[in-house]
């Protein structure tokens, strides 16, 4: 099979769409203001709109991964934005891991 640049796949196409909402929801949570005094509970109590944005980058991540990884495996995707796509996602999730260690556990 001959390896392409787009998606053929629908659900290759998909996890496109959610890596670029990733990206989106990432520049967003960015630029708006926190508060980061607190630790713990305090600080998802004190930044709802943060912690609210860093859940959804966190299920796009997740949708982005399987949905990426289920059309390489069961439909044979050979496209290198969805191999960009997996590896996207899989860092938003390690990303919010070490948020959450960073928060609880400091």
């Amino acid at each position: 099979m001959k390896i392409t640049l787009l998606p053929k796949t629908k659900l290759g196409k998909l996890s496109l769409i959610m890596m670029v909402s990733s990206w989106i929801l990432f520049v967003v949570g960015s630029v708006l203001p926190w508060k980061p005094d607190y630790s713990g509970l305090e600080i998802i109590i004190q930044n709802p709109l943060q912690t609210i944005i860093t859940v959804l980058i966190f299920a796009a991540g997740s949708i982005t991964a399987i949905t990426g990884l289920m059309s390489v495996i069961k439909y044979n995707e050979r496209s290198i934005l969805v191999f960009l796509a997996i590896l996207s996602g899989l860092y938003s999730m390690l990303g919010f891991f070490g948020s959450i260690v960073t928060i609880f556990l400091s």
